[in-house]
């Protein structure tokens, strides 16, 4: 059963769904609480703030993503449990969302829960972060890049930014310290081929949530040495 504060929340975020994208929604949370009991998906076990956490929070990156034409592809780098792909494929059917996850068990259960639910805009690419960006099939291929909990954003967008097309736009789901790790990350942008960048409350001031998303557009293609090899962008981030 959906919680009540639920239509409330999407209404004051101006998120329009259907019934039953409602349902659909309501189906994967069950989905993953019920997969988490035996593999380590996420922390959080209470369905309301499962709710809060995990499908409210990710469809926060909805606005950046209003401006993609019909058919544009979309990708989410860690995407673990599916998050926060799996809502946005949801609620934008119109797109095409690619979830990229290298543990097997999740990737496994992120194309499960595709299965389950019949969404037929929705792929799961098991794979690093690092291959993927210069595999021909998914190098520069990408309209938009998502994700949430991926690590500090020197290392993020090695992993993201090799992904998007020029003109592309990385969107990174933060908490409060997102300008600060930006600050960090000036090398790492200038690098790999960033130019505007945004940083966008993801809430209303009356939700009293600190989330942010980080916007940043890809000015430039991003030069062939990147990305490095699999684990040097966390042992050594730009």
């Amino acid at each position: 059963m959906i919680p009540c504060f639920v239509h409330d929340q999407l209404c004051e975020l101006d998120i329009e769904l259907t019934p039953v994208q409602l349902d659909q929604l309501d189906r994967y949370l069950a989905l993953v609480l019920d997969e988490n009991r035996t593999t380590n998906l996420t922390a959080i076990r209470d369905p309301e703030a499962a709710w809060h956490r995990l499908i409210i929070d990710s469809l926060t990156v909805l606005p950046g993503l209003d401006e993609l034409d019909p058919g544009s592809r979309v990708i989410d780098v860690g995407s673990g449990a599916g998050l926060p792909g799996l809502p946005v494929a949801i609620a934008r059917p119109n797109l095409q969302l690619t979830m990229l996850e290298s543990t097997g068990k999740k990737a496994d259960f992120i194309r499960r829960a595709i299965e389950a639910l019949s969404l037929d805009n929705a792929t799961v690419l098991h794979d690093r972060a690092e291959t993927a960006g210069q595999s021909s099939d998914h190098r520069e291929a990408y309209d938009a890049c998502i994700n949430r909990a991926v690590g500090p954003m020197n290392v993020l967008l090695e992993f993201a930014l090799p992904l998007v097309q020029t003109g592309g736009r990385v969107l990174a789901m933060k908490g409060p310290r997102a300008e600060q790790e930006l600050e960090e990350a000036g090398d790492a942008l200038t690098a790999l081929g960033a130019s505007e960048l945004a940083v966008i409350d993801a809430y209303p001031e009356s939700f009293d949530n600190d989330l942010v998303i980080v916007s940043i557009i890809k000015g430039s293609s991003t030069p062939p040495e990147y990305p490095r090899l699999p684990g040097v962008p966390k042992k050594d981030p730009l």
